[in-house]
């Protein structure tokens, strides 16, 4: 779906004329004769604002043109400033800086990437002129069903965001892993995004294809994106949930071979005393600096999906999978004291105590196990003490200014930092050039990637309670734990309809069910 969105703001100029024509909604065309234009003089510069993250490019609608122009894009107004190698600034995986040459009377569009800032620099001796700047954007024409709304507005505002995260991170008929930079089919990133997709959305062609897309990639005995055995867990659990969620069996019965060859190559890492053997142990970025920590997270991964396929394949002899999935339990089953793995391991119902995570806050979060922190803290602690969480570790990304979420984030990169929607003051941090760390460091940092779309699903499925209890949703348990707000309206697509829940503090009010789907205490 192509809109075209027309600056908000201009956040800076020099050696410009009539920069306010460029926020007029004109008809998209050029004439011949144009008596509100924007001047921009040799030298000069304009930066605008979008006002939203969107996934699009760049259209220019010039007047007097055959100049030589500079287009930058940035996710922050510090990133559309920036010179390629500056901080991390690159044109990886999708342009967002050129220099093209504009003809006169022209309509030419550029990019295809993730941004919510772009500057316009006249490199040529003459005045350029514009018509128009326009943002065109590239969202998917996908119909949100799925929604939760309580009397916390900030709560309200990241679910929104994470919404919005999710939803511009749909593009080419798959789910992307980035819009700016990643935007791979990563299998080990999905799973936090199907379980958000699902809570949103009743078309599952993304979840499908993105699904169909990595099997047709990877022949066995070969792993998920190219070598990494733990992504070949994560699908695993992916084909389990969602299959579970949609009674898909068309799918299933194209796919169950090769789900079963796959868990009977993943059962094969782990030796006759319970040792997970692996070649390259990636749980996610931060682990990395530490595999003894990071393996209790692929440990646990690696029950969780192993049991859903053992539960799901009833045709089929799991029993040596079954064995191996004991013998992992008995080997690993000391708790860990990393908070990712520690979460997946309350995710597997593992031997593990949420202490380790609640210390020090969110500090030590990451949107991508976003979803499986704030679950296993509300398991043990209720949806109070999670809550808590959530707002101080989401609520300080948009209090920096965003209006999607992070490829990563740390609490601790807030302090003195400046928003991501201005100039960054002189005694202030520009956080997204300083920071980000690994494969993300600067200006390459993804300011809105789909895995973070954990609240999402923490929202609906642990604060309102909303769970399927059998195949396809059709039967639906309501247990709200509202943490201390004092409602929730939600609205929980199935293949059967929209079940609509009304929850309070003392429990379910009000519950519609759509024919087909029943509810269970």
């Amino acid at each position: 779906m192509k809109d075209l969105i027309y600056p908000i703001k201009i956040i800076a100029e020099v050696n410009v004329e009539n920069s306010s024509a460029l926020k007029i909604k004109s008809y998209p065309q050029i004439g011949l004769s144009e008596p509100n234009l924007c001047t921009i003089k040799k030298g000069g510069y304009i930066i605008v604002d979008f006002g939203m993250e969107y996934v699009g490019g760049i259209r220019l609608l010039s007047r007097h043109g055959s100049q030589k122009v500079r287009i930058r894009t940035g996710e922050s107004v510090m990133e559309a400033c920036s010179e390629l190698g500056e901080n991390g600034s690159c044109n990886d995986h999708s342009l967002r800086d050129i220099t093209v040459m504009v003809p006169d009377y022209s309509d030419n569009s550029y990019f295809k990437t993730g941004f919510r800032f772009a500057r316009v620099d006249n490199l040529s001796d003459q005045d350029f002129t514009l018509k128009s700047l326009i943002l065109v954007s590239d969202e998917a024409d996908l119909e949100q069903v799925g929604s939760f709304e309580c009397d916390d507005p900030v709560i309200n505002k990241i679910f929104s965001t994470a919404v919005r995260t999710l939803k511009l991170n749909a593009q080419n008929g798959v789910l992307y892993d980035g819009i700016k930079r990643d935007r791979l089919v990563w299998v080990g990133d999905l799973h936090p995004e199907v379980l958000a997709y699902t809570c949103l959305f009743d078309d599952y062609s993304y979840v499908v294809n993105s699904l169909e897309y990595s099997i047709e990639s990877t022949p066995l005995p070969q792993w998920m994106n190219n070598g990494f055995p733990s992504y070949s867990m994560w699908f695993l659990l992916i084909f389990c949930d969602y299959v579970f969620h949609s009674n898909d069996q068309t799918f299933f019965e194209k796919h169950k071979d090769y789900v079963y060859k796959t868990a009977i190559q993943v059962s094969n890492l782990v030796d006759d005393e319970g040792k997970l053997n692996l070649g390259f142990v990636f749980l996610d970025w931060p682990s990395t600096t530490f595999p003894d920590k990071g393996i209790n997270g692929v440990v646990a991964l690696c029950v969780k999906s192993l049991t859903a396929v053992c539960d799901m394949l009833c045709g089929y002899d799991c029993t040596g999978i079954r064995c191996k999935i004991n013998l992992l339990k008995a080997y690993y089953d000391k708790p860990c004291d990393y908070k990712q793995g520690a979460a997946l391991r309350i995710y597997a119902s593992l031997n593990q105590s949420a202490d380790v995570i609640t210390l020090g806050g969110a500090k030590g979060f990451s949107t991508f196990m976003s979803y499986y922190l704030l679950d296993a803290v509300a398991k043990e602690y209720g949806a109070e003490k999670s809550n808590e969480l959530l707002k101080e570790y989401y609520g300080k990304m948009l209090d920096l200014g965003a209006t999607t979420f992070f490829e990563d984030f740390d609490i601790e990169w807030a302090r003195n930092a400046d928003r991501i929607d201005k100039v960054t003051d002189p005694d202030k941090i520009d956080v997204h050039g300083s920071k980000g760390d690994f494969c993300y460091k600067g200006y390459r940092h993804s300011l809105c990637h789909g895995w973070a779309s954990g609240p999402i699903q923490y929202l609906i499925k642990r604060v309102a309670g909303i769970n399927a209890e059998d195949f396809g949703c059709k039967k639906i348990s309501v247990k709200p734990d509202l943490g201390g707000l004092k409602y929730v309206k939600v609205k929980f697509p199935t293949p059967y309809g929209v079940v609509k829940v009304e929850c309070d503090k003392d429990g379910l009010k009000k519950a519609e069910l759509p024919k087909g789907v029943e509810l269970v205490k």
